[in-house]
Parts: C-alpha cells; sequence; structure tokens
C-alpha cells in the first residue's frame, strides 16, 4: 500500500534536514562533555541539560515571556512587511517619486536603531507598542528595497505591450508588475522574518517588563546563565520557524520562485 502524499513530503524533508540535526546533536555532545570534563562554572558556561533544565523553572514564567515577545515579534514582522510593500509601490510609481523617497529611506536606515528606541518609549510608554515599533523600523527597508526591485524589474516589452492595449497604471502593477515581483516578496519576507525576531528584541532589552529579552537582561545581573542559553534558544527557535511559515507559504504562492532557486 503506498503511503499518503503528505507522509512522503514528511519523511523527503526530515531527510533533507536529518545531517544538519545531526550536526546540532553533535554539538550539544561535545558541549555538554567539555563543559563536564574541564569543570566549567555553570555561571560562566551552563551544560546543555542545565539549559534544559531551565525550562521547568516555574520563576521564569516561560509562556507569559514567550508570548509577550511572540505578539511583539509577530506585530513588528506584519507591519514592516505592510508598510515595506506600500512604499515600495509609492516609490516605483513614478521616478520622482522613487528619486524624493528613496535618499530619506536610506538616510533613516543609516540610523542606529538602538539609539532610537528611548524616543520611542517616551512617545509610546512602556508595553509591547516600543517593542513592535523598533522591530518595524529594523525589519522594514530590506522589505521595502526587495519589492521596489521586483516591481520594477519587469519586462519592458510586456509592459511597452499592456500600455498599447490601454492598461491603466493599476492594471499594470496589478497584472505584470506585483506577480513578477513575488519572488523579490518573498526573499524580502524571509529578511523581515529574522530582522523582526532582533528587532523585537532589541526593544524588550531597553524598554520591556516581559518578554525573552528581559529574561536575558535579568539573567546577566543574577548570573542565571542557563536561562540566557534557554532564551537563546526559544528566539532562534521563532526566528526559524517564522522563516519556515514564510517558505510554505512561497511553496503554495509562488513555487516557479523556488524552482529558479534551486537552479541558480
Amino acid at each position: 500500500m503506498e503511503e499518503p502524499r503528505w507522509y512522503q513530503r514528511l519523511l523527503a524533508t526530515l531527510w533533507h534536514y536529518l545531517p544538519s540535526l545531526l550536526v546540532l546533536l553533535a554539538l550539544a555532545l561535545l558541549w555538554q562533555l567539555a563543559v563536564t570534563a574541564f569543570g566549567v562554572k555553570e555561571f560562566i558556561l551552563p551544560s546543555p541539560w542545565a539549559t534544559l533544565q531551565a525550562f521547568f523553572r516555574p520563576n521564569y514564567q516561560w509562556i507569559n515571556n514567550l508570548l509577550a515577545t511572540l505578539y511583539a515579534v509577530l506585530g513588528a514582522f506584519a507591519l514592516s512587511a505592510v508598510l515595506g510593500i506600500a512604499l515600495a509601490v509609492v516609490i516605483v510609481w513614478n521616478d520622482l517619486l522613487m528619486r524624493t523617497v528613496m535618499p530619506v529611506l536610506i538616510l533613516f536606515n543609516t540610523l542606529p536603531k538602538i539609539a532610537l528606541a528611548p524616543l520611542f518609549v517616551v512617545w509610546l510608554g512602556y508595553g509591547i507598542w516600543p517593542n513592535i515599533v523598533i522591530g518595524t523600523t529594523i525589519a522594514f527597508f530590506p522589505m521595502v528595497v526587495n519589492t521596489a526591485v521586483g516591481l520594477s524589474s519587469a519586462e519592458p516589452d510586456m509592459l511597452d505591450l499592456v500600455r498599447t492595449l490601454k492598461a491603466g497604471r493599476w492594471q499594470v502593477l496589478r497584472k505584470i508588475r506585483f506577480p513578477n515581483a513575488l519572488p523579490y516578496i518573498f526573499v524580502g519576507l524571509k529578511l523581515n522574518a529574522t530582522m523582526s525576531v532582533i528587532g523585537a528584541i532589541v526593544g524588550e532589552f531597553v524598554a520591556s517588563e516581559r518578554g525573552l529579552g528581559s529574561l536575558i537582561i535579568s539573567g546577566g545581573v543574577t548570573m542565571e546563565t542557563p536561562s540566557i542559553f534557554a532564551s537563546l534558544f526559544l528566539i532562534s527557535a521563532m526566528g526559524l520557524a517564522l522563516y519556515g511559515l514564510v517558505v510554505l507559504v512561497e511553496r503554495w504562492v509562488a513555487p516557479w520562485s523556488l524552482r529558479e532557486d534551486a537552479a541558480t
């Protein structure tokens, strides 16, 4: 009896990533053996076992802190994606807007976002919104650039053809430019997925009483390094999961872009 297609895909995915998983397990084993053999103090470098034990300590309130960071990451991801695509459309609408808006965006992107974080706290107060805004300021620029490049890279012959058919700007954007830009948009979303996590954690470093970033700060003060490593593990898993979600959506919406990446 032939296995279901979803089961075959699951096995193929597991087999594809098996070498990476084995390398990670080997590194964790070497880490555990090195810490044990050399008697490294836990506050300097905790073992993987000590890091795993930190997940079962209720005083860290893992669920509440994980959800707080997750809300900030998803908010930054969604807001930067919407703003990035909208600004890219504005930029490619005509050459004057591109010459006007793009230098301002480049100038804003050169500013160190960590220096802007206290201003967001003053303007928005403590809570989740400063973290979302900081994450958005870090993540939206690659979204703008990649989407603008995709919208601008439509074939000139195709654009000339639809213009001879009296197609309006909105029709050209919807029928030609946007489908052509989908692979570029997903590249921006993949970058957005990781940079939103970074931005949200930076925001929690500056002004937050909850979240994984706050746990890292408090762990550094109290020298509870197992909680720091456990938080870093959750942050990495969150970014990887969001990146994987973008890849799954891309596989469904624009599978040809994945084939092009594999060919190159």
